[in-house]
């Protein structure tokens, strides 16, 4: 048990500091809700990191334990993190005026999430124990492959199947923004099926728009929220941000780039619970640990992904308007209360995008 424990405290004494530096920088910008949002973000997986220790005292019990078992400490663990996950709804975004979720909604959330864990756990509970069972070498590398095809198969079927569950989602209204963003869609010859509007008013007062799906079926999903903000050619410019993600190939590198990242977490999550002899125990553990060692692969992925961002950013300079995209930026930046700016090493681990003001001065000067 000692590599599991010197791996926890190792990753909780580095988000401590990673937190203390970017709360130092943030108290210069006067960010009251990026201050709380740091600390609520580290917080939570802090939190997170308790309960691999509460398997591990739990250790004496878990002897000759079989798939059922390992199905409910997996559910466990879910139920764990659930205090933590309100805290940013109903803690710092209800003290900011942020929050639009009610707690019925939230419970209902996060019980189709538990459902449909309990549904996929089960049978790979069970497969995986069988595969304990018969070889430890090729176990893992298959316990991986598994998990990972699991993964890149929801993924791919989210935006049909699972997004609906939590959001509802409509067509884009006909009209004259919709005539202008297919005819930027025409242009741009991307293979996008539909353009979605997500009712995100409902459970918050960010606005936001991503591109999902996969690379063969993608969809563009506008909030609410963001529509109301921006006039039509700063929604143009946000989805031919969206659309570069798509011409760039970047949501096939990010599955390539998961599949490898998540290979080696789940190798060296093997090895640290190697001294376990109780199956049950040692996935248990193993699952309950890679969060935290996903910690270190993040300055890597995150470096890419904030990386696809600004290669997005200039092909929407390109195919609409780099000024309207800036226009955008600082109005998205003001209305979630994103700090401009952020600690380098802070960012390097845990941002996904660039600070906003890299990214108007590199539109800035693209347009100059």
């Amino acid at each position: 048990m000692l590599p599991v424990l010197c791996t926890l405290i190792l990753v909780a004494a580095l988000r401590l500091l990673l937190l203390l530096r970017q709360r130092a920088v943030l108290r210069t910008q006067d960010q009251a809700y990026a201050l709380g949002l740091v600390s609520q973000r580290v917080g939570q997986q802090l939190w997170q990191q308790g309960w691999p220790l509460i398997l591990i005292a739990a250790l004496p019990w878990l002897s000759g334990a079989g798939p059922l078992m390992l199905l409910a400490l997996v559910i466990a663990g879910g139920l764990w993190e659930l205090p933590a996950k309100a805290v940013k709804p109903f803690g710092l975004d209800a003290r900011h005026g942020m929050n639009r979720m009610t707690l019925v909604a939230f419970a209902r959330e996060q019980a189709i999430q538990l459902a449909l864990l309990a549904a996929l756990a089960l049978p790979a509970a069970w497969l995986a124990l069988q595969l304990l069972a018969r070889t430890d070498k090729r176990a893992w590398l298959l316990i991986w492959a598994i998990g990972w095809s699991g993964w890149a198969a929801l993924r791919a079927l989210q935006p049909q199947f699972a997004a609906r569950l939590f959001d509802r989602l409509e067509p884009l209204p006909a009209g004259a923004l919709r005539s202008r963003l297919e005819a930027l869609l025409s242009r741009s010859g991307a293979r996008v099926q539909r353009l979605f509007v997500q009712a995100s008013s409902a459970r918050s007062a960010q606005a936001n728009a991503q591109v999902s799906g996969s690379a063969r079926a993608p969809r563009i999903v506008l909030g609410d929220t963001l529509l109301a903000m921006l006039q039509a050619d700063e929604v143009e410019a946000v989805v031919a941000h969206e659309l570069g993600h798509l011409q760039r190939g970047h949501l096939r590198f990010q599955l390539l780039m998961i599949a490898a990242a998540s290979f080696l977490m789940v190798m060296v999550a093997a090895a640290l619970t190697a001294g376990i002899a109780e199956p049950v125990a040692r996935l248990a553990i193993a699952w309950a640990l890679l969060p935290s060692l996903w910690f270190f692969a993040l300055p890597l992925t995150n470096y890419w992904y904030r990386r696809f961002e600004f290669e997005a950013d200039d092909s929407a300079a390109r195919q609409a308007s780099g000024a309207a995209l800036a226009r955008a930026l600082r109005q998205l930046t003001r209305n979630n209360r994103n700090a401009p700016l952020a600690d380098r090493w802070y960012e390097r681990v845990y941002h996904t995008h660039p600070a906003t003001s890299e990214r108007l001065a590199r539109l800035d000067r693209a347009g100059t």
